[in-house]
């Protein structure tokens, strides 16, 4: 189903790469190089750093310059930002700046600055700027994959394919969270022979080495939108397929709309930023016989539970005085 122009899509996508080259010039200039670093909770596990300001400042910019009727949800924002009870734009882009924060910041190059481009829920289009070994003097050390729904998948100007195969290769790469067990995780045949894992630490950059074929599949426990939005559109245009199971939903199948109520009612720009649904990539084949075969465990539920258990100990802990005062 076509919801849009494909001349706008083109557009758009042309746009996205210019935008995208910019942010990883950003972020070379700063990699490697003493940065400021700020933390989002307490433990100190969720950082933020100067980098990622400035280039979700220089995309927001960019984006308002070139097309100011369309909205901009960024991970990083002011708390207004992230309070707002403003109807989404029909064409929202969907922006982490830097997908792989602590990676970046401790000097390992494997990050991401994705873009990911909605109409009404709908993947659009998307450019994802990856830091990548280059022979080309100007290249800056990376690539940028971009894609518009139904052109096929480029890394720069050159088009890119999901490893083929019929079922998981056991000597293949495989991206999995880090608290995922795969020698536990898999149920049947696939118990002890899902793939080599690798852990990179940012969502953007697994689902661009899946779309690449650098990884047969990928596996994501809660991503947010900004993580997931453009690299999924990636992997379908690279011949892919994303199984998802959005909340709500019990049975996993192929992405489509990310916000099915769009139609229904225009989310807010605070209820998007709540998305979260498990993600499993690769080729067509492949990604729903371990969407199938993966433990109940690997559900979106789980994984809510598990994000905030540190909240439910502090109720704990704040209740229990208030009970032995009430005694």
């Amino acid at each position: 189903m076509q919801l849009w122009d494909d001349a706008l899509a083109r557009e758009i996508e042309q746009h996205a790469v210019e935008i995208a080259r910019g942010a990883g010039s950003i972020l070379a200039g700063h990699f490697g190089r003493p940065i400021t670093v700020e933390f989002k909770d307490e433990h100190e596990r969720d950082p933020v750093t100067a980098a990622d300001k400035e280039t979700q400042e220089y995309l927001t910019a960019e984006i308002a310059k070139r097309f100011p009727e369309h909205g901009v949800l960024g991970e990083e924002g002011t708390k207004e930002e992230k309070e707002s009870e403003e109807p989404a734009k029909d064409i929202l882009w969907v922006l982490d700046p830097l997908d792989g924060t602590t990676n970046f910041m401790n000097g390992l190059p494997m990050f991401a600055s994705s873009i990911g481009v909605l109409y009404r829920g709908w993947p659009m289009a998307a450019a994802l700027y990856v830091p990548w070994p280059s022979s080309e003097p100007n290249s800056g050390g990376g690539f940028v994959l971009h894609c518009h729904k139904g052109g096929g998948c480029f890394a720069d100007d050159e088009p890119v394919s999901v490893y083929q195969s019929d079922e998981p290769v056991p000597s293949r790469l495989i991206g999995v969270p880090g608290y995922f067990g795969v020698g536990q995780g898999f149920t049947g045949k696939l118990a002890g022979k899902a793939g080599e894992v690798r852990t990179t630490g940012s969502i953007a950059y697994e689902l661009a080495m899946t779309a690449r074929g650098v990884m047969q599949y990928a596996m994501f426990g809660a991503p947010r939108l900004w993580d997931m939005a453009g690299g999924a559109l990636a992997v379908v245009e690279a011949g892919g397929t994303v199984m998802t199971c959005l909340r709500g939903e019990k049975r996993w199948h192929p992405m489509g709309c990310l916000v099915p109520s769009w139609e229904e009612k225009t989310p807010t720009m605070k209820e998007l930023r709540g998305w979260m649904a498990p993600l499993v990539v690769g080729n067509q084949k492949v990604a729903p016989i371990i969407a199938e075969n993966v433990k109940r465990r690997f559900s979106l539920s789980s994984q809510f539970r598990k994000l905030t258990r540190p909240l439910r100990r502090r109720k704990k802990k704040q209740a229990k005085p208030e009970a032995e005062a009430k005694k």
